[in-house]
């Protein structure tokens, strides 16, 4: 099952930066964390790390190339599962085993990498509307503040 979530959290990473990108896999995988974690945490740590880790490419990498968003969506994806799954096994709560891991991780960051490309230039034209609405409302509220 592809994480929808976890795609806009990496992109929205890739955009804003590291901080902004850290603090919402956070808070995120805090909310899924209440909602559904039987560790409370390990979803929280996972996605903080990932939007991190996303998030300090976000200068340096060329958004248009079409590999960009299949190969955050993928490796971010993998990356989220093995700190879930190395987090989820230190608390006790779950049995971690290198090849049903590898399986199902690599399934799902195929997935994801696939659905990212799809969502990665909708995403990118939505932020990019974004970033000109505010810069046109700091320029109307500096010419009508003098």
């Amino acid at each position: 099952m592809p994480d929808l979530l976890l795609i806009f959290l990496i992109f929205l990473a890739l955009f804003r930066g590291s901080s902004k990108g850290g603090i919402a896999g956070f808070f995120v995988g805090l909310l899924e964390d209440l909602l559904v974690g039987r560790c409370l945490g390990s979803r929280a740590l996972s996605g903080f790390l990932t939007c991190y880790v996303a998030g300090v490419f976000e200068g340096k990498v060329y958004k248009e190339n079409p590999l960009v968003p299949f190969s955050f969506a993928f490796l971010g994806s993998v990356f989220y599962q093995l700190v879930f799954f190395v987090v989820q096994g230190f608390a006790g709560v779950s049995f971690f085993s290198f090849w049903p891991f590898v399986r199902y991780a690599v399934l799902q960051g195929l997935l994801n990498g696939v659905i990212g490309v799809l969502l990665f230039y909708p995403f990118s034209n939505l932020i990019q509307k974004e970033r000109r609405s505010s810069q046109f409302f700091r320029l109307y509220a500096e010419v009508f503040r003098r």
